[in-house]
This record gives C-alpha cells, sequence and structure tokens, in this order.
C-alpha cells in the first residue's frame, strides 16, 4: 500500500515521539542529588552553575545547543543548532550561528551574525545578545517563582530571517565531562575545557518560514572554552549520538595539517554516556568511511557515512546524514546536520539520531605515475604511483590500465588495487610491445575520483631465466644473473663474461638510488650486501664501461 506524505510525516512524528517517550522514563528514574547548584561533581574540574558562565581569561568560549523536535499541529520534523561565540569577529564581541531544517522535506537555513553581549553572566548561565540586525536574543537559566535559578533549566529564544525558536529546555542527566575530567589536550597545541549535557528534554515554539507551531522533542547541550579554536584550528569530525536504549555518545576526531589521524587522545576520543548516566572517555574505536558528497557549488565535499567500532560495550554503528545540503557559509564554511543512527550495542540492536559538524573537507586525488628507470623492462612488470595530497580520511582504491597506443584504446590491468604497486606478472605483451601505463585512483563510494598522467612508454622484453638474460649491444657485456632471488643478507651476480670491474645502483621502483658503488672482481662473480634494505622489490643497475643493463629483485625480511 502507498503511503501519501501526511501519512509519512505522521509516521515520523510518531516514530519519533515513541523514541522520546522510551528514553525520557529511563533517564527520570536516575538520582536527582545532580540537580542542585551548587554542584561540584567528583572527578571533574567544573562547578556549576559558575561554569555555565563566561570565563573571561579564555581565549575562545561558546555555547551550543542542537535538537530535533517535532511539530504538534502538523507532525513535521525539525533539527536546529544555536550557537554563541564569545570570540573578536568584524569588530564585534561574537557571533551567533542559528540553522533551522525542515527534516521532512531538507529545507535548510542557516544565518551567522555579529553580536554585542549585553548579558554575559560569569556566575552562570545568561546570555543576552543584540545582533547586528537590532534583534535582542536570550539564553538563560531559569527562575523559579521566588528567582532562584533552576538547576540546568533554561529558556532560549532566538529569531532569523526564515524562523525562531523560543523553547524551554531541562536537562534529563546530569553534564559528563569529555577526557574524563573535561580538561585535555586537544590537537597539536591546544588545551579545553569541555563538557556536555546529553539529554535535554525541549517544548515551546518554532517559527520556520511562514508557519509557526508548538515543538516537543530532545536536545544536546555542549560547553567548550581555552585555547581550541574551530575558527583557525585543525580541522575535524565531531558528533553527538543518541541511541534508544538510553545511551549518549560524543565523538571527536582531529585531523593534522597533513591530513593525519593519529591514534591518540589529543585527536580523538568517544566519551560514552550509559542509561544509568556513569560515562567515561576512550581512545578505542575506529571509524571507517563509507561515503561522501560534493555541495551544490562543487567546491567543498563532506564525508556523509561514517561505520563506528569499538570493543568498548562491542559499538557497531551506521552514522548517516539525513541531508546533503545543510552546510553553513559564514563565518567560516563547515557542515552541521542531523543524522540517523543504527548499528547493535553489546549484540543488541539500537537505532538512533544525532548531529554531525564537519569542518573537515576532502578533495579529488592527485596522482601520478613513477617513471621506470629503463626504457626496456623484462619479464614482469613493476609500477608504482604516488599520492601527491594523501589523506587518512579518505582511503582510496586504485584501477590499472596500459595500452600499446598511447591510450587510443586501453586495457585494464588489475582493479581494486590497494597499494601503490602492482607488479604485473606475465603480461600478455610480445617481444618489443611499446607499453604506456594510468591509474585510476577513487575512494570508496567512488566520488571522490582521478586519473594520474599517462606514463611514459617502456618496451617489454620476455624473461627467460627468471632474471635479466640478453645482450644489451652486438659488442656488449651479456646477461647478468642474481641469485638467490627474493634474497635477505647479500646479493650474488653472476657474469656471462668477466667484467673486472663494474659499477653499480640499487633504486626503488620510483628511481630513488638507495646504495650504489663501483667494484673490482677476479671472474665473473661479485657479492653485495642488502643488509639495510627493507623488504620489497629494487632493481639493480650494472654498468661496465658505457654498456648498461639492469633486473629486478625482492628483498624478504
Amino acid at each position: 500500500m502507498w503511503l501519501n506524505t501526511q501519512s509519512i510525516r505522521i509516521i515520523s512524528m510518531r516514530l519519533n515521539l515513541l523514541i522520546i517517550l522510551l528514553i525520557i522514563p529511563m533517564i527520570q528514574g536516575y538520582s536527582q542529588a545532580w540537580k542542585q547548584y551548587p554542584y561540584e561533581p567528583e572527578g571533574g574540574v567544573f562547578s556549576f552553575p559558575s561554569d555555565e558562565g563566561r570565563h573571561p581569561d579564555e581565549a575562545v568560549e561558546w555555547w551550543y545547543i542542537a535538537g530535533h523536535l517535532e511539530g504538534l499541529e502538523t507532525g513535521t520534523s525539525y533539527s536546529f543548532m544555536l550557537t554563541y561565540f564569545a570570540y573578536p569577529f568584524l569588530g564585534y564581541e561574537g557571533f551567533r550561528i542559528l540553522n533551522l531544517c525542515n527534516d521532512d522535506t531538507g529545507e535548510f537555513y542557516d544565518e551567522t551574525q555579529p553580536l554585542t553581549f549585553l548579558e554575559l553572566g560569569m556566575d552562570h548561565l545568561n546570555i543576552g545578545a543584540s545582533l547586528l540586525t537590532g534583534t535582542f536574543e536570550y539564553w538563560r537559566l531559569r527562575r523559579d517563582s521566588a528567582d532562584h535559578l533552576i538547576p540546568f533549566e533554561y529558556d532560549i529564544s532566538a529569531a532569523s530571517a526564515n524562523g525562531s525558536l523560543n523553547l524551554s529546555c531541562a536537562s534529563l542527566k546530569p553534564p559528563i565531562f569529555l577526557g574524563d575530567s573535561g580538561l585535555f589536550d586537544q590537537g597539536t597545541e591546544s588545551y579545553t575545557y569541555y563538557y556536555s549535557q546529553t539529554m535535554n528534554e525541549v517544548s515551546g515554539t518554532l517559527s520556520f518560514r511562514d508557519k509557526t507551531e508548538e515543538v516537543k522533542g530532545t536536545a544536546w547541550i555542549d560547553r567548550q572554552f581555552g585555547g581550541f579554536n574551530q575558527v583557525t584550528g585543525e580541522r575535524y569530525e565531531w558528533f553527538f549520538v543518541q541511541l534508544s536504549n538510553g545511551m549518549d555518545l560524543n565523538i571527536w576526531n582531529i585531523f593534522t595539517g597533513d591530513n593525519q589521524l593519529p591514534d591518540t587522545s589529543t585527536f580523538k576520543h568517544l566519551t560514552l554516556s550509559d542509561d544509568t548516566a556513569r560515562h567515561f572517555t576512550t581512545t578505542d574505536f575506529n571509524f571507517e568511511r563509507l561515503s561522501y558528497h560534493y555541495m551544490p557549488d562543487s567546491l567543498m565535499c563532506y564525508a556523509q557515512q561514517w561505520h563506528l567500532t569499538s570493543m568498548v560495550n562491542q559499538v557497531d554503528l551506521y552514522i548517516t546524514t539525513l541531508h546533503h545540503n545543510t552546510e553553513v557559509r559564514f563565518p567560516f564554511r563547515f557542515y552541521e546536520g542531523s543524522t540517523r543512527i543504527t548499528g547493535t550495542v553489546n549484540g543488541l540492536q539500537v537505532t538512533g539520531r544525532g548531529f554531525a559538524e564537519l569542518l573537515k573537507t576532502y578533495e579529488n586525488p592527485l596522482l601520478g605515475i613513477n617513471a621506470h628507470p629503463d626504457e626496456t623492462v623484462y619479464g614482469a612488470i613493476p609500477v608504482s604511483w604516488h599520492l601527491n595530497n594523501p589523506d587518512e580520511g579518505r582511503p582510496l582504491f586504485y584501477d590499472l590500465d596500459y595500452s600499446l597506443d598511447n591510450f587510443e584504446t586501453a586495457l585494464t590491468v588489475r582493479s581494486g588495487i590497494s597499494d601503490t604497486l602492482f607488479t604485473w606478472e606475465d603480461p600478455p605483451l610480445a617481444n618489443g610491445d611499446s607499453c604506456w601505463f594510468r591509474v585510476r585512483g577513487y575512494s570508496v563510494d567512488t566520488t571522490l575520483f582521478s586519473d594520474s598522467p599517462v606514463s611514459g612508454p617502456v618496451l617489454y622484453a620476455p624473461e627467460n631465466t627468471g632474471a635479466v638474460d640478453y645482450e644489451l649491444n652486438h659488442n656488449g657485456i651479456s646477461a647478468f644473473i642474481v641469485f638467490p632471488n627474493p634474497a635477505n643478507h647479500l646479493l650474488n651476480l653472476e657474469f656471462a663474461r668477466d667484467p673486472h670491474f663494474f659499477s653499480y645502483q640499487v633504486c626503488d621502483l620510483s628511481g630513488r638510488i638507495i646504495l650504489g658503488s663501483y667494484q673490482t672482481i677476479q671472474g665473473k662473480t661479485a657479492t653485495i650486501p642488502i643488509d639495510q634494505l627493507k623488504a620489497g622489490s629494487y632493481i639493480i643497475r650494472i654498468q661496465v664501461d658505457s654498456v648498461k643493463s639492469s633486473a629486478l629483485f625482492q628483498v624478504y625480511d
């Protein structure tokens, strides 16, 4: 039976409300001892409510909330993100970013406004901001009828050209502290104070373009201050995850400037809050990026699906962005939007939702084929290539093609190669064929790809004895053989004629010279030490007078 759009929206609303109704009773059973001020949790560096307020001695500070709302009248699924930055911007004290999205249709609006803080409490959360447009917004702790602060409950009001939020928000779990204590080194040179309020019940009104309605849902709050700077710091991928079993996850993965992903706590961590509100931070997890997507202007490309695995609680989750286009353009470009989650925890099926904040972007691979050190190749043909823009977040596969007519026509040697070296055994080539090569590199979903330039031609000659065995010219030294092959500590050479003296070079497959010397010998044999060579394939070049020859050999551990 086909469902119309309204039916789908109603089913979606009921499913999302069901998740909320399942999670909230779990959490409401927790001890409420933390819902009081002052609150100074053991093991952390924070004191509440003061650490909800401003820290003027820190270089960067921001207050972040994002969540999922359901329209009680229309059944529409919405998501939102609101962040206030205390960081100088265009001559102002800071700026605000407000995102609103209709998650049923993907219609998305973002707005960044410079601001002046008319109110910015240092002993509790009290943000009152005047935007460039003259609009007044606030995010502050709620007060009871006696004007006392209500711990971990907030009133929020923000508006943009395309919509507005007027929400009440109450934390259902105590704050969690990233890095266990809440203070840790982040990235190459930065430190940060960081806590999250992972599950918050939200209600109020939302306006989206010309429609205003009451809404209800859940949200996540992040608080960070210190030296780590979103604007100028290292690029990262960050996620919050709220699962149907009451478990919440905060996940960071930071890239170095050269796109590496160090396996250390300063660059990666997963903070997990279970269904009893206990939490801890671990680096024992892996991220596999499964898909990427370009923005409509084709300038920025972000990952869009991840496979998260961890031995901790046997986490095996797939995180997928709900929409491809929820990108903030100003003051810097980054992706921020809803995710859906499926998978298992401790072997049990779970679902969930969350948000992805992606400051890391990806490029097409830039490839080049390494020149072969000789014009003629004998027997098996080693082909190697290099990647000029390596990126650990973009693992690649390669297809190697060859041509006998400079790629007027192309044939495939091998597809799906995971290394940057391939030795072509028993090529279907005739003696004297000229052969060109080209390699294509691509991401797992082929969104990111490119072809290398075509290599210069090499002349193929068959191999007869497992080593080079040919006459270089009618007056020259004939073939030499290398043995054993593969070798370990010593490589032996045997010449067809007594050369008395010769020079040699040992090169890697890109042509880089690793060893070389001039040697005199008695008879037709010589020995070359190769202790310093790592396991792999190499080329040895021999020259006697003006006559040159070469052979391929391998080294094993």
